[in-house]
């Protein structure tokens, strides 16, 4: 665990409005005399909310660069219809055009998705972004040859009970009922179709370290981030749910992606630029809602 760090407060600037201690969930910081001391008995998160919540740059933490804060204005710039019209407009993208997604691209998707919350704020998610065309061919190969495998041990009178106790009742029943889907997959492969990329240009796997309990949440509020980020720019991305269950037990998977031993794969998303435009949005099923 990093040596805990806690924040600063100028006397000289400060007010003392207490809205660092209102804002300081974890009691950081106590009303002071003249200003807000941090010396509370909770634990610094570097969540960073009590530098961001003070009217006069009182607040300093080491921890965050004074440089690295943007100025807020006071009214959101993205309305509540414009803010709905951007998520109709994400979709699961299938089809993309063979025109590789710029580094400067990837970068922007990147610093989108770390302004998700995260767990304790353990900013924990790592992101690999892999784009080298015979790097994504030998993964489509692995997760074919893996999902083979499984099929072969499904057929097979001697070896489906292995396969019921590895994967456990719920796994194995999962397995059976995707037979078609993966069948189709395997097929379509052999026959020089892409159905486990989509042919896109990147893929970018957001992992965290198994050791954060967390990791898996803050990874996928990241990855929402940037899904949303995408659209905004024009691209397109498809959560590739069929690469992340393999990661977890498919050593030569695992070594084309690159992923830590130490970490958990949470989510697989390609992206690229979509080859088809969609006119209009597809209504969603109303959820069931209670109000309590």
């Amino acid at each position: 665990m990093r040596q805990e760090v806690r924040p600063e407060v100028d006397a000289e600037l400060c007010t003392n409005c207490l809205r660092c201690v209102a804002a300081c969930a974890f009691q950081v910081l106590k009303a002071g005399k003249q200003a807000p001391r941090a010396r509370g008995a909770g634990r610094c998160l570097a969540c960073g909310q009590c530098v961001a919540v003070c009217p006069t740059g009182a607040i300093t933490h080491s921890l965050l660069p004074a440089d690295d804060f943007v100025e807020l204005p006071a009214e959101a710039p993205v309305t509540m219809p414009a803010l709905l019209d951007l998520l109709r407009r994400r979709r699961s993208i299938r089809r993309y055009r063979d025109e590789p997604v710029p580094d400067e691209v990837i970068r922007q998707l990147i610093d989108a998705a770390v302004l998700a919350p995260s767990g304790h704020n353990a900013q924990s998610w790592h992101f690999t972004v892999i784009r080298d065309a015979q790097r994504l061919q030998k993964i489509r190969d692995c997760v074919i040859g893996f999902y083979e495998k499984l099929l072969k041990m499904l057929d097979s009178p001697l070896k489906r009970p292995v396969l019921r106790l590895i994967a456990g009742r719920r796994g194995f029943q999962a397995l059976r009922g995707a037979r078609g889907p993966l069948s189709m997959l395997i097929r379509d492969h052999h026959r020089g179709q892409d159905r486990i990329l989509w042919g896109a240009p990147a893929l970018i796997l957001a992992h965290a370290p198994k050791a954060d309990l967390t990791g898996a949440e803050s990874c996928h509020y990241a990855v929402a981030n940037m899904m949303l980020a995408a659209t905004s720019m024009g691209l397109g991305t498809c959560l590739i749910g069929f690469l992340t269950i393999p990661a977890q037990r498919h050593r030569p998977l695992r070594d084309e992606l690159r992923v830590p031993p130490d970490h958990e794969l949470h989510a697989a998303l390609v992206v690229g630029y979509p080859d088809l435009e969609f006119v209009r949005n597809v209504p969603r099923r109303k959820p069931p809602v209670e109000m309590l």
